[in-house]
């Protein structure tokens, strides 16, 4: 695969596809961990940066933009939740099947120099923040996630992951503590200098900034958004930064949380 890269002055992102085999799948109700020996990708890779996955059968014309869940010597791991036709098909996948993923693409998680961070995630946003553990975890740091999910059936997503310090909160009670994340954050004593990483839905995102920015700390957020191309090209994922006017795909999808306008 060539890597990903920029072209003739602007930040429209270039990848080959890599053909890769499913070497494992775990499932949690609904979603699915897939497994994938994708040594060309998982050498470039970076905690936030994402793939564009080919669903397998045909009949699907766009390729599905998915995060990082893991990534370790040869091999990407993929947290997929089935939401339609094309995602359900991809948690069908089983072992030795085929599959082209396009990446690593869009921008990584600054973790040099630090010490205390706390992961909030909210649904599927929550899966770049596993590859994000491992890597501060592995650096010294002492991370600690909180997790927000609506239902029992959301919050199964929680089983996929590995983090020591996580806390699970649901809007219906089924899982953790009944509430919201920030029903989570409230009861926490954060340390002053803590780096704050968010992903998550739109509410989300804009609750945890007022919260970040309350507590005198700083961060930096992965915007979701619709993708059609995900290198940048299609200008389908255009938001409003304190830098104007950028894509998601190209310039993101990690962005600092104080120029982000959720």
């Amino acid at each position: 695969m060539t890597e990903a890269g920029h072209t003739h002055g602007d930040h429209s992102q270039w990848a080959e596809t890599s053909h890769c085999r499913v070497a494992a799948v775990r499932h949690f109700g609904a979603f699915a961990v897939l497994e994938l020996i994708a040594p060309r990708v998982a050498r470039r890779a970076a905690p936030g940066q994402f793939v564009m996955v080919t669903v397998p059968g045909g009949g699907s014309f766009l390729r599905r933009p998915i995060s990082l869940f893991a990534a370790h010597a040869d091999r990407i791991s993929l947290l997929v939740e089935a939401r339609g036709g094309g995602t359900e098909r991809l948690t069908r996948l089983d072992v030795g099947d085929a599959v082209e993923v396009a990446g690593p693409l869009g921008s990584a998680f600054p973790t040099e120099d630090v010490s205390n961070a706390l992961l909030v995630g909210g649904g599927i946003g929550c899966a770049p923040l596993q590859y994000l553990a491992d890597e501060l975890s592995a650096a010294g740091a002492h991370v600690t996630a909180c997790f927000g999910f609506r239902d029992f059936r959301s919050a199964r997503a929680a089983g996929a992951f590995t983090i020591d310090r996580l806390w699970v909160a649901t809007e219906d009670g089924s899982v953790g503590r009944a509430g919201t994340v920030l029903h989570l954050l409230a009861a926490l004593d954060v340390s002053p200098g803590t780096t704050v990483y968010a992903c998550g839905p739109t509410p989300m995102v804009a609750a945890v900034q007022r919260w970040t920015f309350a507590e005198g700390l700083h961060g930096y957020v992965s915007l979701e958004a619709h993708m059609a191309c995900g290198t940048g090209s299609c200008h389908g994922c255009v938001v409003d930064t304190a830098r104007g006017k950028l894509r998601v795909c190209a310039e993101g999808p990690v962005f600092r949380l104080d120029e982000v306008t959720p």
